[in-house]
Order: C-alpha cells, then sequence, then structure tokens
C-alpha cells in the first residue's frame, strides 16, 4: 500500500479528529482528505499520471500538505521546493525532475518550466468545484513517492528518489517514537531537509497532529512559543538546535514528552542537563542519511555519557561497518558505515553512475538486497551499538598522518567543562597547516585552556592535539540549524 492508501486508512478511523494546525487555523483529517482529493483530479487533468513528478513550490501551509497528498493520490511523487533558496537552484532542481506540473503561489518567484503551471491563488475556485471523493490513483508501494534534494560535491544537488515502501518502513513499524493519536508534533524543519517527511508523516500516518510553524526560517524563538500555546509533544532538531534550546529556551523540555536530535553528533553535556532537569523526557538520539529516509538507527539515551552513541538499527532496516573490502568488522574497529533494508532509496534521479558508485549490492543481505555507503565512520560498541566519527570525507591529512575531526571532537567533549566542539584544520601561512579546536562551555562551566589542554595530551596521539583551542560563545549554524563549518 502507498502512502496515500495509509492516509486513507487513518482517514477513515479518525475523521473528524485535528490533522493540522497552521496559526489559528485547524484543518480535520476528512476535510485535509476531501482536499487533496479534489486537488488530486486537478493535478490529473492537467497532465499528472502515476509515475510522474509534481514539483510543489509554496510556503509551508495547510496547501503545501494537502498538495503532496494530492501528487501521491494522483499516482505521481513530489519534490518540494524551498521558497527561501535562490532561483537558481530551484531551477537546477525542475531541470533534473522534469516535472509535469508544477504548484505554486503568484506571490512567489516564477520559476521557469515547461510543465504545467498551477498556480493554487487562481486555481482555487475550480480545484473547490471538483468532488472530494476518493480518486483511483495512487501509489504503488515501489513507485517514486518523493524526490528529497540534498548537496553534491560537484556544488550540482543531488535528487534521492524515495518509495513508498522506504517512507512507509521509516514511520510504520519502527518504535524509536511513541507514534500514536495522542502525539502533538511540531513541523518545523526546512521543507528541503529530510526530517519534514518525520513531522508530517509521523503524526498523519498516526492519527497524531501536526502543528505547522509560520514562516520559513526555523525560528528557536518561535517554537518555544508554539510548544507552550499548542502543547508539542514530539519534537525533532538538529543536534545545533537541541543545544541551542536547551540553553536559551529551557522551559520548552518541560512540555515535551519526546525529543529526537539528529544530523550531527550529540553533546554528552546537553543530554544529560537535559534528563537531569526532565527525568520524564524520552530523549532519542538518531542518525540516518536522506538516502535511507533520515532515519536509520537510533539510541535511547538513559542518563549522563561520555559519547552519545547512534544506537542500532530501527526495525526493518539494517547497518554494517565494513573495511574496504566490505568485509564486517568486529566491534572496537572503526570502519565505513553503510545501511541497508526497506528504508533504501532507488537511487539518485538522472545520475545513474552516482546510484551504482553509492548504492551496492550487499553481500551480507538476502540475494538481490542492496546497501548505500554513507561516507560516515562508525564502530560498534560491545554492547551493540553504533559510534559515530563523523563523515570519511572530513579527513585530514597533516603531517603524513590521516585524522579524523570527530575523533579528536568527542575526546574533547569528554572534558566536564565542554558542551560543544568542533575541529578545523587552518592554514593561515601557505604550507602552515595547523588543528584548531573551537569549544563551547558547558553550562555554568569555566573554560580552562590548560587544564583541556592537558586533557587533550592525555586522550589522543600527539599528532591529533589541536595547535590551539578558541573558547566561543556559540558555534555557528546553518539554516538548517546544523554546524556551519
Amino acid at each position: 500500500m502507498g502512502l496515500d492508501g495509509l492516509f486513507a486508512g487513518q482517514v477513515a478511523r479518525t475523521p473528524h479528529a485535528v490533522a493540522l494546525v497552521h496559526e489559528d487555523q485547524r484543518v480535520t483529517y476528512q476535510e485535509l482528505d476531501t482536499w487533496s482529493n479534489r486537488l488530486a483530479r486537478h493535478l490529473s487533468a492537467r497532465g499528472v499520471t502515476p509515475g510522474s513528478i509534481v514539483a510543489i513550490h509554496l510556503e509551508r501551509s495547510p496547501q503545501l500538505i494537502a498538495t503532496l497528498l494530492a501528487a501521491l493520490k494522483a499516482g505521481a511523487g513530489y519534490t518540494l521546493l524551498d521558497p527561501q533558496f535562490p532561483a537558481d537552484r530551484l531551477t537546477t532542481v525542475l531541470g533534473q525532475t522534469d516535472p509535469a506540473a508544477l504548484v505554486t503561489q503568484s506571490h512567489l518567484v516564477a520559476l521557469p518550466t515547461p510543465a504545467a503551471l498551477i498556480d493554487l491563488t487562481v486555481d482555487t475556485p475550480a480545484i473547490s468545484a471538483l468532488p472530494g471523493t476518493p480518486v483511483e490513483t495512487g501509489g504503488h508501494p515501489e513507485s517514486v513517492a518523493c524526490v528529497m534534494f540534498t548537496s553534491g560535491s560537484t556544488g550540482v544537488p543531488k535528487g534521492v528518489a524515495a518509495s513508498h515502501r522506504a517512507l512507509a518502513a521509516t514511520f510504520i513499524g519502527p518504535d524509536y517514537l511513541n507514534f500514536g493519536p495522542e502525539q502533538t508534533y511540531l513541523q518545523s524543519s526546512p521543507v528541503s531537509w529530510d526530517a519534514f517527511a518525520l513531522e508530517v508523516f509521523g503524526p498523519l500516518l498516526h492519527g497524531g497532529v501536526c502543528v505547522l510553524q509560520p514562516g520559513q526560517h526555523t525560528d528557536p524563538h518561535q517554537i518555544a512559543e508554539l510548544v507552550e500555546r499548542h502543547r508539542i509533544t514530539t519534537l525533532q532538531m538538529s543536534a545545533s538546535l537541541f543545544n541551542h534550546m536547551l540553553d536559551e529556551h529551557p522551559a520548552v523540555f518541560s512540555r515535551l514528552r519526546e525529543a529526537m536530535t539528529a544530523g550531527e553528533t550529540a553533546s554528552p553535556a546537553h543530554t544529560a542537563k537535559a534528563l537531569a532537569d526532565h527525568p520524564h523526557l524520552h530523549l532519542v538520539n538518531g542518525y540516518g542519511p536522506a538516502e535511507s529516509m533520515g532515519f536509520t538507527t537510533a539510541h535511547l539515551i538513559g542518563g549522563p555519557a561520555a559519547a552519545i552513541p547512534i544506537g542500532r538499527p530501527v526495525a526493518g532496516k539494517h547497518a554494517y561497518v565494513l573495511d574496504e573490502n566490505l568485509r564486517l568488522l568486529p566491534p572496537g574497529v572503526p570502519g565505513e558505515l553503510y545501511v541497508a533494508g526497506h528504508g533504501l532509496a532507488h537511487g539518485y534521479i538522472g545520475q545513474p553512475w552516482l546510484s551504482a558508485q553509492r548504492f551496492v549490492a550487499d553481500p551480507h543481505g538476502a540475494p538481490g538486497a542492496r546497501m548505500y555507503r554513507t561516507g560516515d565512520l562508525a564502530r560498534w560498541s560491545q554492547d551493540g551499538a553504533l559510534e559515530y566519527f563523523g563523515r570519511a570525507d572530513q579527513q585530514i591529512k597533516l603531517r603524513g598522518f590521516r585524522i579524523e575531526p570527530g575523533e579528536i571532537e568527542s575526546a574533547l567533549l569528554r572534558h566536564a567543562s565542554v558542551a560543544q566542539a568542533a575541529v578545523l584544520i587552518r592554514e593561515d601561512r601557505p604550507g602552515d597547516k595547523r588543528l584548531v579546536a573551537y569549544v563551547v562551555a558547558a553550562d555554568g562551566a569555566v573554560l580552562d585552556l590548560p587544564g583541556l589542554r592537558r586533557h587533550a595530551v592525555a586522550a589522543l596521539p600527539e599528532y591529533m592535539v589541536p595547535a590551539a583551542i578558541v573558547p566561543l560563545d556559540a558555534l555557528p549554524l546553518t539554516v538548517n540549524g546544523k554546524l556551519d563549518r
């Protein structure tokens, strides 16, 4: 069954329950279903066919959610064009996906495309006149449900083609969060981010409520207000945003039942403080690339720890730590992390050579199974959890040594006074490369830089000890809330 069929089943179970909240607007499951059925008919009449792609260029709103559901009901997949992105990037995405239709509104920047243009500002009266009964088309489990774009090493974004089955496997069955009708999620991640799917389908496939943050930017102050106003139970954040919320808006966590941090290495100091101050909190550290629908492994954080693992594979997914010959490595030995199972994407749209390079045969799975080469470094702990060490392509070569910044950052984070750390290589003078660590003090702590250096010397080989340790009030973040290196 496709995502549209799963949503239809939930509508039948809870037709009058609230599905979406946006500012003062509340939309029930039945209203959302009827609205998206009408729009699906309009899409089909404008040339959208099963297997095609619908590009959605809308601001965060109930119309955005109805449109992506309509695309699925029409048998198509969708790709989301973030209005805050430069027009050139959005045009590149349109060129790669070759959509059958572009759904937008007239107040947004016009994008050049030969696709059928559906302007909801103009077309809403015609759409409203169409029948709101269920449509006959829909998604097949193996059909492309969405195309998510990630950064490419060549500078050209990569479109990850995800099937209905891959997305459904991430939100139906796994228990890393308590999916259910009593949960209220906040959708605050950028629409271009893979976490968007969790914040939308997590509640809508289980009878929960999805509260849409007004505006396009992730705003910590607004998040705090929305958590209080709408009694949000479940909040997903990047590790950097989690740290900021705990430092600047700690009352948020007294309201939440669940918090999930992902996308970066979790801060042991912040997670320990969150649990000490809010022992009721179900706090999860998650991991997963967009190529595996964003959530592949999860670790329920139970208390203070020197480092926070990324945990074990969620139900239906697999993880391997392999050497360069794709052999399984034993606990304690670092290697490259590969992921497999039901959550894998089909590949990169329009880039078969790159798909073949990253999505490879799984020698440890069933015949015909595939796995995805993440490019991340990890190892299994003795108790069966994965420990993350950063990107393989962030390796630094200094004086003939290969160095993983993540390993140095982990060592610095084990010092009680450090809440956050980032390690870079600096070359202020040609030929003079040095390791520099940037650190943020833990809440209430005073950084003892000589003591921190002694800690690093005791924990690391000489060639991995930073030449300089620089204190900062906060680490810089990107618009997605991740560390801006």
